[in-house]
């Protein structure tokens, strides 16, 4: 099966901010990662497609986003996948650098790919805003523009079997796009990321959305927060986080899965946390089956 854009429009680690220049970012995520070669990955390739959504609902905007879409092949795919890439990583480093396209194959899941880039998932810019994803806001454009969109391909419809898997910087995707679209999301998987931003003080690219901590407090706390709204929470969730991870601290993981069984208890909530793991490929590879398998068994 082959996804046709329905224009011709194209657009675009959670790393941190070593260097007091602006957005100057070391990625973390080349090092000691197992990173999967393209000729074992070519058998694939087959099912995997690139087509364009829209940047904004403005018509005069120019500006796409890719999106890869993953098809298995044979029977009807059993669920579908929006699968969200860390702070500056490209789409297709999570089918590249990990096998998620056989483990795919293997479940008959269907997976898609946005290229989600410097964002951090806001649902809104403010006048102190220095870093703007696009001309929508990340997470506003999932909502109201990526998910319509893809509507009109049969992927995520209401009531259908639909998933979220993100890392690091996509970790704290997945949080804000299940509560940002209550009831879409059967289950999802959060590795490596950040639920709470008013706990990371001194955070530059918060900071670049958010503005300043010291002048802004109230924002951090409670916009864009997953942390302050765990009293909507509904959605069961796998959390992973490395012990050694030095980007994203592993309390973030700890403390939002702490707040969530003690506001959910019942609701299906597991949290690994390997000693010797840290922010990287060879982690988030490591916790793919698993994810994968806690995801499935939510009916």
């Amino acid at each position: 099966m082959t996804f046709r854009p329905a224009s011709n429009k194209v657009f675009m680690t959670r790393g941190r901010v070593m260097a007091p220049v602006l957005f100057v970012v070391h990625l973390f995520h080349a090092g000691a990662c197992a990173e999967i070669t393209p000729e074992a990955m070519r058998p694939l390739r087959d099912g995997l497609s690139t087509i364009s959504i829209p940047a904004s609902a403005d018509t005069s905007e120019k500006a796409a986003v890719p999106v890869d879409v993953y098809v298995p092949p044979g029977k009807r795919p059993s669920g579908d996948v929006l699968v969200l890439p860390g702070w500056n990583f490209s789409r297709t480093e999570w089918h590249t650098k990990t096998t998620i396209l056989i483990l795919a194959r293997e479940r008959r899941l269907r997976m898609v790919f946005p290229d989600m880039l410097k964002t951090l998932y806001e649902s809104r810019y403010f006048p102190e805003t220095r870093m703007k994803w696009g001309p929508t806001p990340g997470g506003q454009w999932i909502r109201t523009i990526f998910i319509p969109a893809m509507r009109e391909y049969g992927i995520f419809r209401e009531e259908g079997a639909n998933y979220l898997l993100g890392l690091s910087t996509g970790g704290r995707g997945v949080a804000l796009v299940s509560l940002d679209n209550p009831g879409l999301f059967r289950a999802g998987a959060a590795l490596s990321g950040d639920f709470d931003q008013s706990a990371m003080k001194r955070d530059r690219l918060m900071a670049a959305v958010y503005g300043p901590y010291d002048r802004f407090a109230e924002r951090w706390t409670s916009i864009d927060n997953p942390s302050a709204r765990i009293l909507e929470w509904r959605m069961p969730i796998y959390l992973g986080h490395g012990k050694r991870d030095t980007v994203v601290p592993f309390d973030q993981t700890v403390a939002f899965y702490k707040a969530l069984t003690a506001a959910r208890p019942g609701l299906p909530l597991t949290l690994s946390a390997p000693e010797n793991a840290g922010h990287d490929f060879a982690y988030w590879q490591s916790e793919l089956d698993k994810a994968f398998d806690f995801m499935l068994s939510i009916r």
